[in-house]
Parts: C-alpha cells; sequence; structure tokens
C-alpha cells in the first residue's frame, strides 16, 4: 500500500498505519530517501529480516541446493538508455524499449496504476493538487474516460489502490481520509464510467477472488485489524480472522480457499495460514513466514521463512516445508513447475520436482547497484527491474533481461526514480511505471 514491498501487501492497525503515512509523507517532501521497485504496503511490527542481516532461523540444516548450469550476463558497463524522461507521471513502455507513452503529460502528482485482466485499459489513480480520480485508459488508444471523481470531498480525503474484478467490468475503488485508515470505505464502480458507485463496506480491499464473486478485505479498528470476505451476490460480510497485524494476502487459483500471514497476537511471530474462504478449515503451514503466494495449479504455497529463505510446501498433505534459496521470490514460472528467486547478487530458477536450481545467473559486476522491484513478465521468460543508485551518482532506470541471463539492457533512463513498478500488462506487450514521488497507497 506504501512504499517498501513487493506484490504482496501488510495491514495492520491504525497507529502504525499513521506512523508509516508520516514516514512517507517525509519521503515526498525529500527528508526520507524515496523507495524503489513500487513497494505496496505498510511494514508489520514483526518484519521478515533480510537473507543478508539475519541467519536461518532453524535447528534443522536447509536442503543443499545444487547449482545447475550457471549464466552471466553480458557485460554492458555504459548501459546506453533508449530514452531519458524528463517529466513526472505514468509511463507505458514495450519491452523492447518501443512504444514509450506517458499516460499523464502536464501533470505533476501522485500516482498508481493496475492493469486490466486482459491487459487491454489501465486504471490510474491520480492525486493532482485538488483533483482525486479514477480513470480507465485505452492502451492502443486515447480513450480516457473518469470511473472515480473524488475531488468534491476535499483536500483531507484520498483514493488508495484500484483493484480490477476479473472479468474486467467493475473496479473496487478504496478511498477515505488521509490520516485515518479505519474510515476507508470500498466503493464499486463500473469500468466504463456507467453508473454511480457503490458503497459496498468499510474496509480496504486486498483482493477479489479469480472467479469474481467475492472481494477480501481488512477492516481496522484501535484493536487491530479483521480479515472478511464480502458476497458480491448476497451484499453479505464474512468474517476470517482477528489479529493485530495482517501482512500480505492471496487467493487460491480455484477461487475456494485464500492464504495469508497474520500476527494473531502481541507477541506472537506471524503465522502462515491456509483456510477457506468462508472461514472454516483453518491450518497453519508454518508457525513463522510472510508472504505466501500459490502455485498456478493451487497444490503448492510458497512464501519467505524468518531466514529469509523462499520456501515451498504441498498444501494438501502438509509435508514439511523445502528451503529452496536465500532472496526474494520473484513469481512461479507459467507452467508452476520452477519459482524464480532474487538474490543479492544472482537469479535463480529453482525447479520444484528436485528443489535444485535449474540455472544461476551472476549478477555482480553485470547489473547496477541499487536495482530492486524486480518482476517476472506473464511468460516467465523476462524480468524488469528498477534500479536507484543510493549514491546518486548516475540517474536511475528501468532494464529488462531475459531469465536466462541473456539480453540485459536499460529501456529508459529516470527523472528521479521509480516508486511504483515496473508492472507488466498480464499479456506481456508493456510495462507501466510511475517516475516520480507517489504517496498513493
Amino acid at each position: 500500500m506504501l512504499c517498501g514491498v513487493s506484490k504482496t501487501e501488510p495491514y495492520r492497525s491504525r497507529d502504525g498505519i499513521r506512523r508509516l503515512l508520516l514516514l512517507a509523507v517525509l519521503a515526498v517532501v525529500g527528508l526520507l530517501p524515496a523507495c524503489n521497485g513500487g513497494g505496496e504496503g505498510l511494514r508489520t511490527a514483526t518484519p521478515t529480516p533480510s537473507p543478508s542481516a539475519t541467519p536461518a532461523a532453524t535447528a534443522t540444516p536447509p536442503p543443499t541446493v545444487t547449482a545447475g548450469a550457471t549464466a552471466t550476463a553480458a557485460p554492458q558497463p555504459e548501459y546506453p538508455p533508449k530514452v531519458s524522461l524528463a517529466e513526472r507521471g505514468v509511463y507505458l513502455i514495450r519491452p523492447d524499449g518501443t512504444g514509450l507513452r506517458h499516460l499523464t503529460p502536464g501533470e505533476e502528482g501522485r500516482y498508481r496504476s493496475s492493469w486490466s485482466p486482459d491487459g487491454s485499459r489501465i486504471a490510474v489513480v491520480a492525486i493532482v493538487r485538488e483533483a482525486r480520480r479514477v480513470s480507465v485508459i485505452d492502451v492502443d488508444g486515447a480513450a480516457e474516460v473518469t470511473v472515480f471523481d473524488g475531488s468534491g470531498w476535499g483536500p483531507e480525503w484520498w483514493i488508495g489502490m484500484s483493484l480490477w474484478s476479473p472479468d474486467g467490468r467493475q473496479l473496487a475503488v478504496p478511498a477515505g481520509p488521509y490520516d485515518d485508515t479505519a474510515g476507508w470505505h470500498t466503493y464499486l464502480v463500473d469500468a466504463d464510467g456507467s453508473g454511480e458507485p457503490i458503497d459496498l463496506f468499510e474496509g480496504w480491499p486486498l483482493g477479489w477472488s479469480p472467479d469474481g464473486s467475492v472481494l477480501a478485505f481488512v477492516e481496522y479498528s484501535e484493536k487491530g485489524v479483521t480479515l472478511k470476505t464480502f458476497d458480491l451476490t448476497a451484499r453479505t460480510a464474512t468474517v476470517i480472522e482477528r489479529g493485530t497485524a495482517l501482512n500480505s494476502f492471496a487467493w487460491s487459483p480455484d477461487s475456494q480457499r485464500v492464504a495469508y500471514s497474520i500476527q494473531s497476537r502481541l507477541p506472537t511471530f506471524e503465522e502462515v495460514v491456509v483456510i477457506d474462504r468462508d472461514g472454516w478449515n483453518r491450518r497453519v503451514i508454518a508457525q513463522r513466514g510472510s508472504r505466501p503466494e500459490w502455485s498456478p495449479d493451487g497444490e503448492y504455497l510458497a512464501f519467505v521463512d524468518p531466514g529469509g529463505w523462499v520456501t515451498v510446501v504441498q498444501v494438501a498433505t502438509s509435508a514439511d516445508p523445502v528451503r529452496l534459496a536465500p532472496g526474494g521470490m520473484a513469481g512461479w514460472s507459467s507452467k508452476g513447475d520452477a519459482i524464480v528467486i532474487w538474490g543479492m547478487w544472482s537469479l535463480k530458477r529453482v525447479s520444484l520436482a528436485t528443489h535444485e536450481a535449474i540455472d544461476t545467473i551472476d549478477l555482480a559486476g553485470h547489473v547496477p547497484p541499487g536495482a530492486g522491484g524486480l518482476r517476472l513478465s506473464p511468460d516467465g521468460e523476462q524480468v524488469a527491474f528498477a534500479v536507484s543508485d543510493p549514491q546518486k551518482q548516475a540517474p536511475g532506470a528501468l532494464f529488462v533481461m531475459n531469465t536466462d541471463g541473456t539480453g540485459l539492457q536499460k529501456l529508459v533512463e529516470l527523472s528521479t526514480g521509480i516508486p511504483w513498478g515496473p508492472d507488466w500488462s498480464p499479456d506481456g506487450r508493456y510495462i507501466a511505471f510511475v517516475d516520480g514521488m507517489t504517496g498513493i497507497s
């Protein structure tokens, strides 16, 4: 929701959110360094340690990961830019560096974007001076329609990240007072701009079920957070769980279960939990972990353990989790037979069947320092990542590279840095990113 992590989103109580919103404001005015790579969430009280900072917390030595063929990215020491950006805002670019489009020309503000399921449209949340709006823009044309207008609410009101329904017909839009997340509501709007917004519930949307029938959301209060599901046909909500902090959430591919990591009470650690969408059959997959992601077939769950290792477990059997490699999880392969893991100076594809590295790409000396926010393309063949030089000795940049280590190229140089993105379109044709500051969660 705010800067700091990748796809998964932590959620917590009001006081923590106020502190982090303050940090976001400080970052905007330049008192804190801008975050890179499109972090989406507020950090919990028990963040997962980085692999370099904390040794693996386990009594049993981790299984050995045998590296397969090792590829080295072709040296490109100067990384010549294809284009250098001068204006802030939301941009689209093809992964080959062509087709650059500035979707918000001439408007300095704070932005966030989200792709329609088919990749033909993109929803842009804009906070520009007194204007607060959500617009839907056709990627291959000039058509643009405002689907949600919150300008009349006043400067203290905000709009959050909009979530597309799986059929692409509607969006769930969170909105409310900037300094009080407990007062936010989620509105249902038509993606073509017809009709009036419908106030669905008080709370923040986490994600549509893949079948489009249910919205998961989190409700804030002084006591903590409550995870709920909302049936869009019956217009009824079901309580799933209460806790002090909810750190990440994911629907199973069949829409029947949800996975999340939650701190159920203080001072316990975050548990990785799988539960039916109606709140039954709660199972703790791991007593400590975060950022769960389902395999495409829904049989496996990958998560990050306290030592910073990407770990996988078969959900049905609850067999002992297997630690694969340290680093961040870039994503599952499209077939679900491998996991791409981004380490400090390497990129690995690890086989689900053998738990061994299919290949390891040595990035040291080839990828500039400050690389982060890695995103795997929908076909699993490329990765896009942003670079922000912490020493300000070189401008920020957006890169793409094949997952076998070849084809490294710089797409654009940035005016300031990427606070949101890169974000692949579902069809893999475009990469969206925001150049410049953003305060939109």
